[in-house]
């Protein structure tokens, strides 16, 4: 992918992760019984969004690491 479209897409990725701890905020004012499904779906969603999305980008730009070099020690040689 060229950088220009990696750049674009980790704009995006950015603020599907904000929105996701908006999500968050908000699961978190259910009821334990509630919550639990929740927060399951939400952590996937987080987990697809790093692992599935962005780490392939960061691991060929790695200039677009959303965590500065954090990202890339941690991820790439899970």
């Amino acid at each position: 992918m060229d950088h220009s479209t990696a750049q674009k897409h980790m704009t995006v990725y950015k603020r599907l992760g904000e929105v996701i701890n908006e999500a968050d905020s908000i699961v978190h004012t259910l009821p334990n019984a509630e919550r639990a499904e929740h927060l399951r779906g939400l952590g996937s969603m987080i987990g697809d969004l790093r692992f599935q999305l962005q780490l392939p980008i960061v691991r060929e730009h790695k200039d677009l690491d959303p965590d500065g070099d954090r990202f890339q020690s941690k991820s790439l040689d899970a």
